[in-house]
């Protein structure tokens, strides 16, 4: 499956955006907090995360996406 330029700025830019977040709750709350309850996601890997957020991100979605414009 090929993206056009807008699906793939548009993945481009959801994977941004969660991979930021995930750093953030990674290096600052956790640090700060580590009894909330993200930090028992965020210690499961940075690597399984970034897995998951790609194949929703550049998969996932921009099906989901073609289906809901027909």
């Amino acid at each position: 499956m090929r993206l056009t330029a807008a699906e793939r700025r548009f993945a481009l830019t959801s994977f941004a955006v969660k991979a930021a977040i995930f750093w953030i709750a990674q290096l600052v709350i956790c640090v700060l907090d580590p009894r909330r309850l993200v930090c028992g996601f965020v210690e499961k890997g940075f690597l399984p995360c970034l897995i998951s957020f790609a194949v929703m991100d550049f998969l996932v979605i921009p099906q989901l996406r073609r289906r809901w414009d027909r």
